[in-house]
């Protein structure tokens, strides 16, 4: 389907042209298409009303000077939170994704100005943004403390069956090796047949034929239909979306674990509670809440998926304690949870990586199970990269000689420059308040003079004298080149230490 293109037809048409004689034909594609998808919908967004107001916005919108991180206006409010009065009345701003009205950052002076429009983005800008400080502070607020950030929009799923098929299905559609103990929290990779990424999520193994599966927010349309286009044709396994049945708060920072234990019976100790695991846990008055010791940014923490009901109370109470504690406890968004992931170099799904990004070129092949004999999705075309070599790698770009008053900043998109040499593009970008410099995340390749991408190792890249540049606005920076995490120090709570172990 070559439709859904917001008025951008025309520019979009030979990229488009290409991409779909390249599907009838049997070709590899390499064009990202998510952008253009219908799957980037819910049934929601076919709302004649909506669509009434959001079309007319929508002309202006692709005319208008294209602003980082700039929001429509109409159709908004349509899916929120339980939490989400509460958090608008704390100052939260709040950008769409997928229909869903999400916190970005808590704005510190709104809670005493009633002018303030929570729906709506500061004057567009390419430079620094008006939000630097409030982020560095639910940063710091993570890293030092304890926040707690809304994480509801996530797209969830429960897949189960009588026996093991359930384990059987999972094991041929995920990369990663999923047939793990009651309690385990598997991150994996669901695979296309090129090796390319159509998910992805955390399993976690509910029971022996049991999981809940958690993937990003812009995942859920065709994270489901992924799933049951390949469902057993016998019913045998059973497939539910249930976003909308729980809420999810992180808590996370290094008070964590001394404000659950304030709250619940069970032991929150490292040694009781591993991270990568799950329990089912009281807290406060609230019974079967599933909470898991992830953050997805290496800090230590709970993710919290609770039954909708108990969803005000759960947040009340943690707010309440941690406030009568002294925890230092605060509200944080998803800007200070980018800059964490972004910092550690954590890629995500619909900005890092596509349908055409496999493991071995972003740094996951750690969590695809060559060794078993089970088959999956993808299995032999990551076999023969993996003998032959890859032709793009995923680094992180520490940029050099910026200056963070006056000039614009990269919001993803940046050409990368490697020996004065056009290499790939940046995906997503952020400043890093533990390094104290803006950060890059992209894909490079290495190309002859005919322009053809040779196979690329660790050393191409980090040996050799390499430079690395990125253009930002038309000006060249240095960069400094990594491709592996940095040595952050961690927040430490309990001798915790981020598992390595997925």
């Amino acid at each position: 389907m070559a439709a859904a293109m917001n008025s951008q037809g025309i520019s979009l048409a030979p990229s488009m042209g290409q991409s779909i004689v390249k599907l009838m034909t049997g070709l590899k594609g390499t064009n990202d298409c998510h952008t253009v998808c219908p799957s980037r919908f819910m049934a929601c967004h076919n709302n004649k009303k909506f669509l009434y107001d959001r079309a007319k916005e929508i002309v202006g919108y692709t005319g208008s000077v294209p602003y980082p991180l700039k929001e429509f206006k109409q159709g908004r409010r349509l899916r929120t939170s339980p939490l989400h009065l509460r958090l608008e009345a704390s100052g939260a701003q709040f950008v769409e994704q997928m229909a869903f009205e999400r916190t970005a950052w808590f704005n510190s002076n709104s809670i005493q100005d009633d002018f303030v429009d929570n729906y709506d983005t500061p004057l567009g800008t390419f430079g620094k943004p008006a939000w630097f400080d409030d982020v560095k502070r639910e940063y710091w607020g993570c890293r030092n403390a304890v926040c707690l950030i809304d994480m509801t929009s996530f797209a969830k799923f429960d897949i189960k069956s009588i026996g093991r098929e359930v384990v059987d299905y999972l094991q041929y559609m995920c990369s990663n090796d999923i047939d793990k103990g009651i309690g385990t929290v598997i991150h994996t990779g669901m695979q296309n047949k090129n090796g390319g990424f159509e998910n992805d999520c955390s399993l976690v193994r509910i029971d022996h034929n049991h999981f809940f599966m958690i993937s990003p927010t812009n995942q859920q349309t065709r994270a489901l239909a992924w799933l049951s286009k390949h469902l057993p044709t016998d019913g045998s396994v059973q497939l539910s979306d249930v976003t909308s049945m729980y809420t999810a708060i992180n808590v996370i920072g290094p008070r964590a674990k001394d404000l659950m234990s304030d709250l619940t019976n069970t032991s929150m100790t490292l040694h009781d509670f591993p991270s990568m695991t799950n329990k089912i846990i009281n807290l406060g008055y609230a019974s079967d809440i599933m909470a898991m010791r992830l953050t997805h940014t290496a800090e230590d923490g709970w993710i919290l998926y609770i039954p909708n009901e108990y969803a005000l109370h759960v947040y009340d109470t943690l707010m309440s304690a941690g406030q009568d504690q002294d925890y230092g406890i605060q509200n944080a968004g998803y800007f200070a949870l980018r800059s964490l992931r972004i910092e550690r170099f954590f890629a995500y799904w619909g900005q890092d990586m596509d349908v055409h990004t496999t493991p071995l070129e972003c740094n996951r092949d750690f969590r695809v199970k060559f060794e078993m004999a089970a088959d999956f999705i993808g299995k032999e075309a990551l076999l023969k990269q993996k003998s032959q070599g890859i032709k793009r790698k995923f680094i992180q770009l520490f940029i050099q000689g910026h200056d963070l008053e006056t000039d614009p900043w990269p919001w993803g998109s940046e050409p990368i420059y490697m020996n004065g040499k056009f290499a790939g593009m940046t995906t997503s970008s952020t400043y890093g308040y533990s390094v104290d410099k803006l950060i890059c995340l992209g894909f490079v390749q290495d190309f002859d003079n005919s322009g053809q991408a040779k196979y690329i190792t660790n050393d191409t890249i980090m040996k050799g004298g390499a430079q690395f540049e990125v253009d930002i606005a038309g000006k060249w920076y240095g960069a400094r080149v990594g491709i592996l995490p940095p040595k952050i120090p961690p927040a430490v709570s309990d001798s915790y230490r981020p598992s390595t172990v997925h």
